[in-house]
This record gives C-alpha cells, structure tokens and sequence, in this order.
C-alpha cells in the first residue's frame, strides 16, 4: 500500500502542478510583508521588496517617529486592511494622529506571463483634522533579496530632484521589469517649504532618491539606512546654513550623490495631505513584444487606475455578501464594513518567509519515561520559558546521561502562512493557522489550500514540525533570543488538520451540488483570470481535489504518528486503572507554564512532572484521528481507515477512564498523588476540548454537564463571552493572566461550532444547546463589535470583567473567526 500511495503521490503532483498554474500565478505577487505596514513580495525566495515609510516634518525632531513596521508603541489610532481579495486587490487604511494624515494604500494586480505580470500601488492621504496643516515626508522603496540588479534612468541633471521615475532591474526567477511612479497634479508640498528658494537645496516639489549597496542579507534594514543617512545630511545642512537653518523638509531631502545603481533605491516626496501618487510594476515576461514598457505602465497609472480600483472594490463588496450574507442576516452596513474588515485584514497579513530557523534536536528521541530539558532552577516561577523542568537529579549515578543542548541552525526553507497579529506575531504559528484557514478557506478555498500545504512541506521525515516559524533574520528580528530556539520532541494543538477536514466538507457539498462529469475535460487553467473561479478549482474539480489529499495525507498522517510516539502519557503506572491505553502528555511543561499546548499559563499540576495526563492533548490527537479517517475514506485506504477507527474508539474510552472526574462533572487532567491517579480540577476551557473537538459521542449524558459548564455565570459564562478560567477557581485573573480568565475568539468559536452541531440533533439536550448558541453568539459578536468601534481595533483577547479588548492589536488571527460567527459558517 505505502509503495502504491508513493507512486500515486508522485503522479498525481505532476498533474495538480501543471492544472493549477493560473492560480498559483495569481498568487506570485501580493502585500506578503505583513510585518510592515505596507510592503510588496514575491512568493519566491530571491525577489524585489517593497516597502511605505512616512514621518511628520514640522519639527526636526519628528524624523524618530518614522512609520514603517507594524508597532504597538506607534499608537496609531487604526490600521487594517478595509478590502482584500487574497489575490489581486486589496485595500487599506492607515490613522495616523501624531502626522494628522490617514493615509490609504491600494494594491491592484494584473495577470500575464510566467511571473506574475503587473502591479501597481496607489498612497494617498487626507488630513485627520482639517483645521491643521499636515506636512510628511512620504518613502517608497525597492530592496533586493538575492541576485539581480536595480539601476535609476533618466538622472543626469536632475540634482535638485526627479520629475519622473524609472527604475529598471532583474532577479532571478522574476526576469526584466521596471517601476515607474507617477505623481497626482494636484500634489502640493508643505506650505512653509515652498517659501524656500535657496539654490544649494534640493527642490521639494520634486522627488528625491539615494541608493544603497547594503550587504544582501541585511537589504530588509531599509529604515536604519534612511535614518542614519537623515540625521547625517541634516547634520550637515544646518551646518552649511547655520546662520539661517532650513525648515526640516528642505533638511532631511535625500541627497543621490548621483549614485544610478544599488541593491535598495529609496524614494521620497514631501507632501500636504491631501496627496496621492502610484507606483507601478511592469514586468517584461507580461509584455515579451514590448519595445517600451513604460508604454505598458500608462493603463496602470493615474485616472485609468482609478477607474480599476472602483471597479475591484465593487467586485469585492458583491463577492463578500455572496460568501457571508450579513446582509441577508440583519447586519447593518457597519457591521458588514465590520465583517469586511475582518476577512481583509486575515488576507492581507497572508506572508511569504524564507530563511533558516533555529533547532535543537538533542533530545529527540530521549526514550526516558520523564524527559527533562536543560533548565531545572526555574520549575516554580512565573516567568515562561520553552523548557519541561520536571525532576532534574543528578545525583543517581544510575541515570543515564542527559544530551546537552545544541541548537543549530537549519535550512533555508520557506512557508507561505497568514500570522496572528502584524505588529506583535507577524510570523507563522502552527497553533493558531488551523484557526486562520477556516476562515481564508470560506472565502478562497484554493488559497487555503496552498497554505495547507506549505505548512505541510514542514512537517519533517520524523513528523515533527516548529510551532513557530521564525524564518530568516527580519522574522528573528522581531523574536527575543532566548524564543528563537524551536526544539524537537515539543508539540503543538494540530489544527491544520481542522481545516483539511472543513476543506473535505465543502467538497462533499460541492460535489452534490454540481456533479462533473468522468469524461469531463481538464478546465483551461491556463485562459482562467476570475479570482472567484481560481478560488475554487478544488472543489469544481474531485480530480485535483484527490490528487491534492494524496500529496499532503502522508505528511499529516506521519504528523499523527509523531504525536502518538512522542507525546505519550503513562497509563500503566500511578494507580490507573482502564481498559484503554491511550494516553499524552505534553512535553515543554516549565513551572506555571505549558507553552506547547497554546494555552500557556492555563493552571495544570504543579510542580510539572511525568506522571501527568493531559485531557486537551488526548482531544487533539482524536480530533487528527477522525481528520485523517476522513481522508482515508476518501482516497480509499481501508487499512488506514480501520486503525483510525480503533484510536479513537480507545480515545472515546480513555476519556472516560482516566479523564472524567464525577465531583466536579468535567474531564480534566490528572497526576499521581500519593500513589495514586488524582484529577487536577481548574474548570475552564481545558475541560471544554473533548466536546467542542467534537470527541464524545452525541448520546453521552456528558453533554449536558458540558453545557452546565458553560452556561453557569459562577464559572464561564459572562456578557462577552465564555472566560478561558471559572470565575471561582483561586488562580482567577493571577499571574500573566493570559489563558486565566480572558475572552479568546477561537475557543468561542469551537463552542459554538459544536453548539450548533448539538441544536441540530434529535435529543433532549438540543433545544438548550440551541438556545445557549443564540445567547452565546449575540454577545460575543455584539461586544467584539463594539470594542472594534470604540478603539478601531480587534484584539487578541477580551476582558471577562468588561468586555474590553486586550493586549496585542490589531489582532486579525483567530479574532477574526467573529465573521464566521456571524455568517454562521461552522
């Protein structure tokens, strides 16, 4: 069987690359840096980056607050995407109070030949408060990773400034292209520049560029090249006028040093808002007949753009009500700009990263019954780490040697991967994109997919895959030191396989819908340019569908087994007592903390040890179990489907055996005590998985102790949604108080999916589950909607107290899963 799936695997790969071109093409281009605020990629490891900078010019001082990657401390009153399609057009909107300017970026893609044809960006701003003057200096740049070359035309005499831009260059695997950008007439400088005449100046009213050879790795670091260069030039203009100091637009103009080649070019303009200007990527594979590609670039630039982007905004508000229907269910035109917002910002934080990561393999097979890591002194503190103290005693000589650490770095490898939050995760986390692609899947089933399997090209011969993806030294940039280090032998809630299985259901729906004929043709991929029709190639065709699952059911089927070697748990020994021999535990306990299980500082036994049992982790592995029979089902792999079916009959029956404690009526943890198994009872969201994972039978009497659970206003239920810890347990709002009380949208989601799964049944519980949805749904969708109002921003957790949004915003991961909610999509 292994050998006849291989074989299949390899056929069926040729097949689905050669059917699937368009779709990927569409997708070679896109606002891949969602680190920055705005910035342009290719989903290619050696590419041009682009990127937005602006700073306030009224005061000299006011260059240190330069806008360019997405940061809390900027304290901008909104930024997000308000449209985005995933694939040819999206568009954002950016407050900025401290410049009084919103500035609006619009990207629009237009297909043709092999590298993803042609692009075009759109900055305008408009004054915040039109009663006060507005003056920024506004940079766009191009900054190359890997090989190629970038050369300015057309300078010669241009020292004050350019009145046009043409900057030409290559890559490789991107072939010949050029940007050209293109100012609005109606631009105006700040009024107090244009009083400045003086000859030696530059000329504000023109666009200004420097160029930098910088070393290939470091090309990302745009924005500490312009700053040092800015407080050097203006250094030296005050110097050259101390006796009358220019004003600081005429003082921080780039000076060339007629430099016309480099890896970076910078561009900038000082401007009045309001002000608008495009810039535009012609590439020559688009255009191979072409004399002049500056001939090209016109239709997409100035009024004909304009006429474009109405149009893709218009296409976009008539897909979204046909996806979601808010409008159909009572919504009102906020609270669908609300929902539009939700799905763009998930879209446009959609990345591609590439780099080496950092490793530590050195315990990986560690076969000891309780693995320990490296640091032991640290098992009773607050503060996290990645580590599993457990009992570190090295004073029985007995005991074999412990490996020593040994991070190393691997790679390079790539993953295309939405994040949790552009200013504060703008990188891939296992964890959280099985939530992520529920939602990308709804809208662009294919996009999904491609980010599926990406993730799935990470999972090692081994199984194993880094919960987190800190690819390359710009995402390490972000990521303190002492987090980099991924390790081996620790897990993380396998949720992709959540939105495989989702996946599965919309093709079983589209295959009743739409029967294809056996004798149909292959669709004309290639001739194919509708998003909507690229959206869904997967569904329309059960061809590629199964070639699809053939490729990527080996990797997430050698994932689970990974789980089930290494994440074990020991029922054999503490006083358990069961029929099943299904157990896990999670590796990476350190003190109050299990990091591995995503719900970091969640009260678990205490001190960490090897005899617990974790009712979340056994969950997880029956949910990848019923993932993976699905598959199996499908692709016909009997003898997969049947070993399927046994682990989660013994899962069913561990739950009930080691897990459900009668006092407190939830599954929970437990831990040897005194010889004995004991349950570590802190009721909250960890007793919630084996129902909302969808693991206990219907007819368990179970579930109404489940909906005892969350309906009870003593323990989790509040006006805002389900809290992640009982209001009665005694580490309530303690510690970090991360996972010890607030609001999380992706467990909210998770109960309500199973909430309307329940209210469709024939059982005495369902009209209650259905009238626990309703309530349920109401208040959660009502508040993340009024504290979106009230900040501008959705945010990553929400206080049980009042509702209000916390920590890290904007917050377009798993928070973003309220559309779903609202569109009632399960």
């Amino acid at each position: 069987m292994h050998l006849v799936l291989s074989l299949a695997v390899l056929a069926a790969s040729a097949t689905a690359t050669a059917s699937s071109a368009s779709s990927n093409a569409s997708l070679t281009w896109g606002s891949y840096r969602p680190n920055v605020y705005f910035g342009t990629r290719s989903r290619t490891p050696e590419t041009v980056l682009t990127g937005l900078m602006w700073h306030d010019v009224h005061e000299y001082i006011h260059y240190q607050k330069m806008r360019h990657s997405c940061e809390q401390g900027d304290e901008l009153d909104s930024y997000a995407w308000l449209q985005h399609d995933g694939r040819s057009f999206g568009s954002q909107s950016i407050k900025d109070k401290d410049a009084n300017v919103h500035i609006k970026t619009e990207l629009l893609k237009s297909p043709g030949g092999d590298h993803g044809g042609d692009w075009v960006v759109r900055v305008s701003g408009t004054p915040m408060n039109e009663s006060e003057s507005s003056a920024i200096a506004v940079y766009f740049y191009m900054a190359l990773a890997g090989d190629g070359n970038l050369e300015i035309v057309n300078t010669n005499g241009k020292s004050r400034g350019l009145d046009s831009v043409q900057l030409n260059g290559n890559v490789n695997g991107l072939g010949d292209f050029s940007f050209y950008m293109h100012d609005d007439e109606n631009n105006e400088v700040p009024y107090f520049a244009e009083k400045e005449s003086r000859r030696s100046l530059g000329d504000v009213r023109k666009t200004q560029y420097t160029a930098y050879n910088a070393k290939p790795e470091d090309t990302w670091k745009v924005k500490d090249m312009v700053l040092e260069q800015l407080l050097r030039d203006a250094q030296s203009c005050i110097s050259k006028h101390s006796q009358n100091p220019p004003n600081p637009a005429h003082g921080f103009l780039l000076q060339s040093n007629d430099v016309t080649e480099g890896n970076v070019f910078v561009f900038q303009k000082m401007l009045k808002a309001p002000f608008q200007f495009d810039v535009a990527f012609v590439s020559k594979s688009a255009h191979p007949e072409s004399d002049s590609l500056s001939v090209e670039a016109q239709p997409l630039l100035g009024d004909a753009l304009t006429k474009k982007l109405e149009t893709a905004s218009q296409v976009f508000h008539d897909r979204f009500e046909r996806t979601f229907h808010l409008k159909d269910k009572g919504y009102d035109e906020r609270q669908v700009e609300f929902g539009e917002m939700m799905l763009s910002n998930m879209l446009g934080g959609v990345g591609y990263f590439h780099g080496t990561n950092i490793v530590d393999r050195s315990l990986e097979d560690w076969e000891e019954s309780e693995p320990v890591d490296f640091l032991s002194q640290d098992s009773g503190r607050e503060e996290g780490d990645d580590y599993f103290s457990g009992d570190d005693d090295d004073s029985d000589p007995s005991a074999p040697k412990k490996p020593q650490p040994a991070p190393k770095r691997e790679g390079p490898s790539s993953l295309f991967s939405a994040v949790p939050s552009r200013p504060f995760f703008p990188r891939g986390f296992l964890w959280d994109e099985g939530f992520h692609e529920l939602l990308i899947g709804a809208w662009d089933n294919d996009l999904s997919l491609e980010i599926i399997s990406s993730w799935s090209s990470k999972i090692d011969a081994n199984g194993w895959v880094a919960r987190e993806q800190i690819l390359g030294a710009e995402s390490e940039s972000k990521v303190p030191a002492e987090f980099q280090i991924q390790y081996a032998h620790f897990a993380n809630p396998p949720t992709l396989l959540m939105s495989l299985l989702k996946f599965m259901e919309r093709l079983n729906q589209a295959q009743n819908q739409v029967p294809v004929a056996a004798s149909a043709s292959q669709p004309d991929y290639k001739s194919s340019l509708d998003n909507e029709a690229l959206s869904r190639l997967h569904l329309d065709d059960p061809k590629l569908a199964k070639e699809y699952l053939m490729r990527v059911y080996p990797q997430f089927k050698r994932q689970y087994f990974w789980f089930r070697r290494t994440q074990w748990g020991d029922v054999d020994n503490y006083g358990r007592e069961g029929k099943s021999s299904e157990a896990y535990r999670w590796r990476g306990r350190s003190g109050y903390h299990t990091l591995t299980s995503g719900l970091d500082d969640y009260p678990r036994a205490m001190p960490p040890q090897g005899s617990e049992i974790h009712v979340d982790l056994i969950s997880w592995v029956g949910s990848m179990a019923k993932a993976l029979k699905a598959v199996a089902t499908e692709l016909g792999i009997e003898k997969d489907v049947k070993k399927y079916d046994k682990h989660i009959s013994n899962i069913q029956q561990a739950l009930d055996d080691y897990h459900w404690n009668e006092e407190s009526q939830a599954y929970c943890d437990a831990v040897e005590v005194n010889g004995e198994s004991t349950h570590v009872v802190h009721l909250g969201y960890l007793n919630l998985f084996p129902f909302i994972l969808n693991i206990v039978p219907e007819d368990s009497p179970r579930i109404e102790s489940f909906l005892d659970l969350i309906s009870d206003p003593e323990t989790l239920w509040t006006d805002f949604g389900l809290a992640s810890l009982s209001k009665g347990d005694k580490f309530f709002a303690t510690g970090e108080n991360y996972w010890r009380g607030p609001i999380w949208m992706n467990i909210q989601y998770l109960v309500l999916k199973q909430l309307y799964h329940y209210k469709s049944l024939d059982k005495p519980y369902s009209k209650r589950a259905g009238d626990i949805y309703t309530k349920l749904r109401d208040n959660i969708v009502q508040n993340v909607f009024e504290q979106y109002e009230r900040t501008g921003y959705t945010w990553e957790q929400y206080s049980p107290i009042d509702g209000k949004g916390q920590r890290s915003h904007p917050f377009t991961g798993w928070t973003a899963l309220v559309l779903l909610m609202m569109a009632e999509i399960y």
